[in-house]
């Protein structure tokens, strides 16, 4: 709404050589009232890129927590259906 306070909060949930996924929560805030609401959510992929703008290595993700663990077996398997739906698009095949 307008007035509102857009926030967003990220977390990596994945990293592999050279790209991550982020998790995003985007809550909206009533500036008068300082109420939060949960407005959407979505997950991102990123790609790190060198000074000569080509993929560079990024640091392995080091997971602690039981939701860190959660979170990056479920971005590994969101990751494996991307690739595999993928290998079906370049095959020919359908949907």
């Amino acid at each position: 709404m307008v007035g509102e306070l857009v926030v967003m909060k990220g977390s990596v949930n994945w990293a592999g050589r050279t790209s991550m996924e982020i998790g995003i929560r985007v809550e909206a805030e009533n500036l008068m009232t300082g109420v939060r609401r949960h407005t959407n959510s979505c997950y991102a992929t990123f790609v790190a890129l060198d000074d000569d703008g080509k993929p560079t290595a990024v640091p392995p993700l080091v997971c602690e927590t039981d939701e860190e663990h959660r979170r990056h077996r479920a971005a590994a398997e969101r990751r494996r259906r991307r690739l595999e739906e993928r290998g079906a698009e370049d095959s020919g095949g359908s949907r």
